[in-house]
């Protein structure tokens, strides 16, 4: 390979393909907005294990670390994956410790629950419900279509009438 000309440190340049982004990396950019947006400490993205359907791995997270934001997480998850349904908790922090509040919801694919997004916040002020679920469910919706449709297939997008009309023959 050849150096790169003009580069005072001998660097060299390579015009090799690098890999795409996985999983992990995709998850991590949508959990950082999902904390940003939503204002939480600590956000997490599970999936399914493929070979005990009773259990989840973490994929991805970012914040605090999901242990010690909230101790009884597999408990809210379980409860998720079980249902379907997004499921919400309250904690009351013992002397000393800080109050938080959880909310995980269910990724959803051909309606069953193959993973979850869990936020915790540790604020006193803030309270998770259902407008956080619908904010994480459209931030995680383009990432479910993208990993879990079989042969990368997409579904077909409907598109806005704006865009679909005849342009008028002449405008005077």
């Amino acid at each position: 390979m050849d150096r790169a000309r003009g580069c005072a440190s001998g660097c060299l340049m390579t015009w090799a393909v690098k890999p795409g982004a996985s999983l992990a990396d995709l998850a991590t950019i949508d959990l950082r907005r999902i904390t940003d947006v939503l204002q939480v400490d600590h956000a997490s993205l599970f999936l399914r294990d493929p070979d005990d359907p009773q259990r989840a791995a973490v994929v991805a997270q970012t914040g605090l670390p999901v242990s010690e934001a909230l101790p009884e997480h597999r408990t809210l998850l379980s409860d998720v994956l079980h249902s379907g349904c997004a499921a919400e908790i309250q904690c009351t922090g013992a002397a000393g410790e800080p109050r938080s509040a959880a909310l995980a919801t269910p990724l959803l694919h051909e309606d069953r629950a193959v993973g979850a997004v869990l936020v915790v916040t540790r604020r006193e002020s803030r309270c998770l419900g259902a407008i956080d679920a619908q904010v994480i469910q459209r931030a995680t919706r383009a990432l479910v279509e993208r990993f879990l449709t079989p042969g990368g297939r997409r579904e077909p997008r409907v598109d806005s009438e704006r865009f679909t009309r005849d342009a008028p023959a002449s405008r005077r």
